[in-house]
């Protein structure tokens, strides 16, 4: 048996050509590490009473039934008797204590969301807008519209119904959340003006959860009256069964979908400790 003997000059060929591909590897496998310990997830799909598909409903991790659906949602869509195929996903971080927040939470009953889910949602939509998705989506619109991808444009929002940021997102609802103690942002995917091409039917949301002084140790790291948030982003979208299947619904598409929003969640809660 002979071995092929690979000069210096060879070896520093091969290592160049492959770089590309075992750098960005290695930072996704680190990155998947990294959100996976910080994060959990769980999606599913609703499909129409009738459906071939019904039975074979996909979900997560620690959820076996659809949370409660957003105020936002056409009620068409909403209904249990609806012909439309509806897909939800939900990333929550782990909990994390308040004390390590550079904002307090204080709950609020109006249409304006508080300074802590503003400014997470702020710095998660911030982290978006560099994202190639958003890069794209900024090359389809127009300069007024471009706008709404700076920085400076995003940081300045209340995040109040009517408010658009980056482009395509149109806050619908602010609010109280599902749970006691949550409230929440949900914004409808609407196209500007000056875009023409196909639009997805969805929606996204972000939500904090207030956990009150829960007894020591029924939290990672919690002691004796620590009160903790746990903050959420969910994608919902929908479809007629006889369309192709959804960004959240493929099993590619959704695992890198589901990263990117534990990614984004990352990036709110940073924007917003000490």
């Amino acid at each position: 048996m002979s071995f092929i003997k690979l000069s210096p000059s060879r070896n520093v060929s091969i290592a160049l050509i492959a770089a590309p591909l075992v750098i960005p590897a290695i930072y996704l496998a680190f990155l998947t590490y990294n959100i996976s310990r910080s994060t959990k997830s769980s999606n599913g799909t609703r499909y129409p009473k009738g459906s071939l598909h019904r039975l074979v409903q996909r979900h997560g991790e620690n959820q076996n039934i659809m949370p409660r659906k957003p105020a936002s949602l056409p009620d068409g869509v909403r209904s249990e008797d609806s012909d439309w195929v509806l897909t939800y996903e939900r990333v929550a971080s782990v909990s994390v204590p308040l004390r390590s927040l550079a904002l307090s939470h204080t709950s609020t009953l109006s249409c304006s969301p508080s300074p802590l889910l503003r400014a997470y949602t702020s710095g998660a939509h911030v982290a978006f807008a560099s994202t190639p998705q958003a890069i794209l989506i900024r090359t389809l619109v127009d300069t007024e519209t471009k706008r709404t991808f700076e920085t400076n444009w995003i940081q300045s929002l209340q995040f109040e119904p009517g408010d658009v940021v980056n482009g395509a997102y149109k806050v619908s609802y602010c609010g109280q959340g599902n749970e006691t103690g949550s409230e929440r942002i949900e914004l409808m995917i609407r196209a500007p003006p000056s875009y023409k091409g196909p639009v997805p039917n969805g929606l996204i949301l972000s939500e904090i959860v207030l956990i009150e002084g829960a007894p020591a140790g029924s939290l990672p790291g919690q002691s004796a009256g620590d009160d903790h948030i746990v903050f959420i982003n969910e994608t919902w979208m929908w479809r007629k069964e006889s369309e192709k299947p959804t960004l959240v619904e493929s099993r590619v598409s959704g695992w890198m979908h589901r990263l990117m929003a534990g990614w984004l969640i990352k990036k709110g809660i940073s924007a917003v400790s000490l």
